[in-house]
């Protein structure tokens, strides 16, 4: 065999070789994406949209009481009490509702509600209850800030007859927690869902009403209200301000 015949030989071999070794180099793995883990947050309402089986309503003492249901987009004018227009998070350009409470009939004894809920699905938040509520909010006018009063209440067996009112667990906030963040746009509010004590009536897996936002003491307040969500971490998102249990 000559001597270029050999040569040739080897160099197919060492081809053959290096092919062999390129093809046994892989790309790196990037590590697996973990999905979040499913009920770490229930969205109570975004962009406007509630989550099944709730609606976002309005409604006062000073009207009898009435639950009238909001539709997405259109103003409501129709309560004597309070006022629902539709209006948008400029961080996000996502919905809010734009909510004006006005002089009620009964001064020492008003309530002046923005709910989320319903009067007959109920809800199991046994996996919230060492989280947070979280709600985007917006003060435009905050009234008096001297009033105390004011209430967020959870609410379960509402349809429950005339004694349905009694079911319900309440933080309570006052005007100045509304001052604080007057005309500083929207602020995510982080409560602990702790706030919301258990009561003899109050059944955490039967929950009607999530939210309810109540104004007090015939207050005239202007507020916003955008995403609303309840979380099972406890962990207060950045930037938060938090309304504590005292």
């Amino acid at each position: 065999m000559s001597k270029n015949a050999i040569f040739k030989i080897t160099m197919l071999a060492g081809a053959v070789a290096l092919a062999g070794c390129t093809d046994s180099i892989e790309d790196p793995v990037e590590p697996p994406v973990e999905p979040p883990e499913p009920g770490t947050e229930l969205v109570i309402i975004e962009d406007g949209n509630p989550a099944e089986g709730l609606s976002v309503i309005i409604g006062s003492n000073t009207d009898s009481y009435a639950r009238t249901v909001l539709t997405r987009g259109t103003a409501n004018t129709d309560m004597a009490a309070i006022k629902a227009a539709p209006t948008t998070n400029p961080a996000d350009s996502s919905y809010a509702w734009d909510i004006d409470t006005v002089a009620a009939a009964d001064p020492a004894n008003s309530e002046v509600y923005f709910v989320v809920g319903s009067d007959a699905a109920e809800m199991d938040l046994t996996e919230y209850a060492a989280g947070l509520l979280t709600f985007d909010l917006s003060v435009i006018v905050a009234g008096d800030p001297s009033s105390t009063g004011h209430q967020l209440i959870m609410q379960s067996q509402l349809g429950d007859g005339s004694t349905g009112y009694l079911n319900r667990t309440v933080k309570y906030f006052n005007q100045s927690d509304l001052a604080a963040i007057e005309s500083a746009g929207f602020t995510t509010i982080a409560v602990p869902m702790s706030c919301f004590a258990a009561t003899d009536t109050f059944d955490l897996t039967k929950v009607d009403d999530l939210f309810r936002f109540d104004i007090r003491n015939n207050d005239a307040v202007t507020y916003e209200i955008g995403k609303v969500a309840l979380n099972a971490d406890a962990t207060v998102p950045e930037g938060a301000v938090t309304w504590g249990c005292e």
